[in-house]
């Protein structure tokens, strides 16, 4: 049956070891769209033609992480298609179109095509083939439909393009939902999965020359037996170093001295770029770890920390890689004398196992190992070591490096990928705003976000199909123009550009329910308009969700090229490897890599997270002091705020504290303010975020916005309609003074009698069932559960029963707020939360005020409120059996199969801003769920942060790994 046709193409994919047993697809319960969604970017299926027969697809052809990009993921696909042809003899009518796969217009014709490649004689050497599909007409519909369910890409039919297959007979169509699928749901991110494809055969060189397993231990340590588990990480480190030095020797001897007089110098020196450098740093960092971990002096650590600076010669090394293996190709492919020579030395280096191109990448793997060796060493060392803390310096030391490596190497890639855009837009550079002659794409920024959206420009109010190029400084609007639909795909004519910093982005309301229902396309609109009122362009998606996905990269850009924090910051390309003025952190990559500050006489450069902190200060983050509004009960109020702070902080002044501490003194304290202004001292984009799923409200300088309440660190306020919260440090009072109410940090609501005594208020009185306000503080009609709904904690309505037994296998701290459906609470809220091993509930209240609370001594205006205050503490303060505070949002935890499972939680000891929407900001004490390790080595992991629910990718150098309790 067609339903099954699909599964037969897994099968032949994890055969191929393409796809993990594990994956989703391979699940009971998995759909065809599963598998769609895990080719549509075209990594995998290149990967799959160099598994059956190497080489056949070079990886400088294809992006090996696209990034959700349209023009890498058709670029991908092509290049797939091109070698099905040359390599595998494949006929033009045996492909499928590249927008088959990526708009899953036609996934039946997709796996039509991979049939026939798996029945090619070169395939049919691994593993035998599968069938195609069957011939059915009605089955056809069932992969057409794929083609709405993916999201962010789906480009109207144009008339350069093909218009999809359309068949008869689809009484019994079982596949007809498979387009909507697509429209709504995004590319996945299958960064794990491309690990597990093509890490293998470099683990394999890399095991072989420096691992100790397969070495005589005998030959090659002078360390004595180990004996504890800290001593087999040292003697791995000690070892491992020692092999490593050993292979850079054989590259420097076995290749690049026999083969002096044979390749031209200015080859070799492109060949050979950096490895007797190398060699020469790690011969003396080899005798000095040596040294260390044999009588411990100099300690482990301090040898890390004195070579960092040595070990940035990595960075030019990996820039430099890509062009050494491509000169190598292109020498031994014009010059036969010269392949024969250098197979004679790989023949008496390793006895032909490894090639000369498999060995240049070692020098990369290895950098990267050291911060994995030396966690490991930490681990295994315990708390009491002697040199913990010296370990933890090298650890952190090593850990830059190899984000610096790591984010050097994705430049470069990005380099490349601007350049190809470039060329790609034949009449770009003479319609681009005054620049200077040499100025090119890359002096705008990393590419943000491309695709396809219909444009409006206000002076005609023409409406257009245009391809878009989102960059930090410019959007680039072009007309697609085809050249060739298998092989070479699409040109691009340049239409218009827009300069970001003078414009600003507006969001459109959605279309309306009718419209919704009708399934109509492109209604998703969003407006970037001038400045100063001379023009504008309307911006049309086909869905809500790809509509907030162009906003969201336009604001980052904008961010990016202009940080709110800071005015007299611009971003700057740096020409040496630069530690940041303000942490001491290597800022990362080979251009745009910080801010520099742009005041007379200053020389500071920053990360984005580190601009507007004060410099010097080391690597911590400098704390926040608690901002105090005069009130006209000063007095009580201070007294409160300084109980308070003594329980927290002992003895210290705020300026001792943490900035933890002090966001735990003062962030959560509601003030409602009447009638009273602010003026913006600067832009504010969203970053930092509010926090706690609270939106942000954006102004520019000198916008006056009205005040609504503030919680000392973070202030709501209202403008031009739009209510949301942001930074008090942002904004001056227009007014001297802001009265305030007691704040809910109060342990009793307290007010003065008439002859100035305190005396206690009784609390409002509880939510009855009569009240039918809602329990959402935002509107007073039926969308209050579809509000709520985008927070990770909300599930909506949900029995005792149901909530205990869901909760069940979730680590203690996971929580959830559901709307009851026991009978003697039905509609009203409950908090359910795992502690110590069984499942609580407490109820959710709500006073004839509309103010929600758990108990009577603390109470919130909106749920979010709440549940913001009870993550930072503890509830045991009114329900003394359940100490503990709200960790674990329930969503985050109930993630569908292997791939959302979650490894860990860490939390991070630094701030980090975003420089891309894939990434994840972070402010210090943020908690991050880990949903994959995977890019360890490379110095990211993948997380959900536990308050905004959003996924993406974080350094891990910014974050330390919480223990299992």
């Amino acid at each position: 049956m067609a339903m099954e046709e699909w599964r037969h193409c897994v099968d032949w994919l994890v055969r191929c070891n393409i796809l993990p047993e594990e994956h989703r697809a391979t699940q009971p319960d998995a759909s065809a769209f599963d598998l769609a969604q895990t080719l549509r970017d075209g990594v995998l299926i290149c990967h799959l033609l160099n598994t059956l027969s190497p080489n056949s697809v070079d990886l400088k052809d294809f992006s090996q992480r696209p990034q959700l990009s349209q023009f890498l993921c058709l670029k991908n696909i092509r290049t797939f298609l091109q070698s099905c042809q040359s390599v595998f003899g494949l006929s033009t009518s045996d492909l499928f179109d590249p927008l088959d796969l990526f708009e899953v217009r036609d996934f039946r014709k997709v796996l039509t095509t991979l049939s026939k490649l798996s029945k090619t004689p070169i395939a049919k050497r691994r593993h035998s083939g599968f069938k195609p599909p069957s011939s059915r007409s009605c089955d056809h519909e069932y992969y057409n439909s794929l083609e709405d369910l993916a999201n962010g890409f789906p480009p109207e039919q144009t008339s350069h393009r093909p218009p999809p297959r359309r068949y008869q007979d689809d009484d019994d169509d079982i596949y007809g939902n498979l387009p909507d699928l697509a429209l709504h749901h995004d590319l996945d991110d299958n960064e794990e999965i491309y690990d597990h494809v093509y890490q293998e055969d470099d683990d394999e060189i890399y095991e072989d020359l420096c691992s100790t397993r397969n070495r005589r231990e005998s030959s090659i340590s002078e360390l004595p037996a180990p004996v504890t588990k800290r001593d087999y990480c040292i003697k791995e480190l000690h070892d491992t170093e020692k092999n490593y030095v050993d292979a850079l020797r054989m590259i420097h001897l076995k290749f690049s001295k026999p083969l002096k007089d044979i390749i031209l110098k200015t080859d070799r020196d492109v060949i050979f770029a950096h490895i007797e450098k190398l060699l020469d740093v790690h011969e003396k960092f080899q005798a000095e770890l040596q040294s260390a971990c044999t009588s411990g002096k100099p300690k482990i650590g301090e040898v890390f920390v004195k070579y960092k600076k040595s070990l940035l010669l990595y960075g030019n090394y990996c820039s430099d890689m890509p062009k050494a293996q491509e000169r190598l190709e292109e020498v031994t492919r014009r010059n036969e004398n010269i392949r024969t020579q250098i197979e004679t030395c790989e023949r008496l280096a390793n006895d032909g196992k490894f090639k000369l191109r498999d060995l240049l990448h070692v020098p990369m793997q290895r950098v990267l190992k050291y911060h994995l060796l030396l966690r490991e060493l930490i681990k295994q060392s315990g708390k009491q070591a002697e040199d913990k803390d010296s370990l933890e310096q090298g650890l952190e030391a090593m850990m830059d490096l190899s984000l610096y490596v790591n984010e050097v190497k994705r430049d470069n890639e990005t380099l490349q990928l601007i350049e190809e855009i470039q060329s790609s837009i034949g009449d770009l550079q003479m319609y681009l705003p005054k620049t200077p002659a040499n100025t090119t794409l890359k002096d705008y920024g990393r590419l943000q976000k491309d695709g396809e959206l219909k444009v409006k420009n206000h002076t005609d109010n023409k409406i257009r199909i245009r391809y878009i190029f989102l960059f930090d400084k410019v959007m680039l609007m072009c007309k697609a123009k085809m050249v060739d639909r298998l092989f070479s795909g699409e040109s691009y004519s340049f239409k218009e550009a827009i300069i970001l910093a003078v414009y600003k982005v507006q969001d459109q309301q959605p279309a309306n329910r009718e419209t919704q229902r009708r399934g109509d396309k492109w209604n998703s609109s969003f407006v970037m308009g001038k400045k100063d009122g001379s023009n504008a362009f309307s911006f049309f998606a086909k869905t809500e969700d790809m509509k907030a996905k162009w906003i969201d990269a336009i604001k980052l850009a904008l961010e990016n090229a202009s940080p709110p924090q800071g005015i007299n910051y611009v971003m700057h390309t740096f020409d040496q490897p630069t530690e940041c003025s303000v942490c001491g952190k290597l800022l990362r990559g080979v251009f745009f890599q910080g801010y520099k500050c742009t005041d007379p006489g200053s020389d500071i450069a920053v990360h984005k997270e580190c601009i507007g902190k004060k410099p010097n200060t080391g690597s911590r983050v400098p704390p926040i002091p608690a901002r105090v509004i005069e009130t006209s009960h000063t007095s009580t109020y201070m007294e409160v705020i300084h109980e308070h702070h003594r329980s927290v902080c002992g003895a210290k002044s705020s300026f001792e504290c943490s900035r933890t501490d002090i966001i735990f003194q003062t962030r959560r304290s509601p003030t409602h303010v009447q009638h009273r202004q602010v003026r913006a001292l600067c832009n504010y984009t969203g970053n930092p975020n509010p926090g706690g799923g609270r939106p942000a409200l954006r102004f520019q300088k000198d916008d006056v916005i009205k005040l609504l309440n503030n919680d000392a660190q973070w202030w709501k306020g209202l403008l031009n309609g739009d209510e949301g919260w942001f930074p008090s440090q942002l904004v001056q009072e227009i007014e001297n003074k802001i009265r305030r109410k007691p704040s809910y940090l109060d342990v009793k609501i307290r007010s003065r009698t008439e002859n100035g005594t305190p005396s206690n208020i009784s609390p409002p009185r509880a939510h009855s069932p009569a009240n039918n306000k809602p329990y959402v503080n935002v509107v007073d009609d039926d969308r209050s559960s579809d509000q709520l709904s985008v927070y990770k904690w909300f599930v909506g309505p949900m029995g005792r029963d149901t909530a205990n037994h869901r909760m069940e296998h979730m680590p203690n701290g996971t929580f959830l707020i559901r709307v009851s459906e026991n009978p003697g609470r039905k509609g009203e809220l409950s908090l359910s939360i795992r502690y110590d091993n069984q499942v609580r509930h407490i109820r959710v209240e709500k006073n004839a005020e509309g103010l929600f609370y758990l108990a009577d001594t603390k109470f919130f205006s909106s749920l979010p409120e709440l549940v913001e205050f009870y993550q930072d503490n503890s509830l045991a303060d009114s329900f003394p059996g359940v100490d503990t505070t709200l960790k674990f949002p329930f969503k985050t935890q109930s993630g569908g199969g292997a791939n959302t499972r979650i490894l860990g939680y860490a939390e991070a000891v630094y701030d980090y801003a975003a420089t891309a929407t894939s990434q994840l900001s972070l402010c210090r004490g943020d908690k991050v769920a880990i949903l994959s390790k995977t890019g360890s080595d490379k110095g990211w992991w993948k997380g959900e942060h536990c308050i905004s629910g959003k996924n993406g990718y974080f350094p891990l150098a910014y974050v330390r790994e919480l223990d299992d309790d």
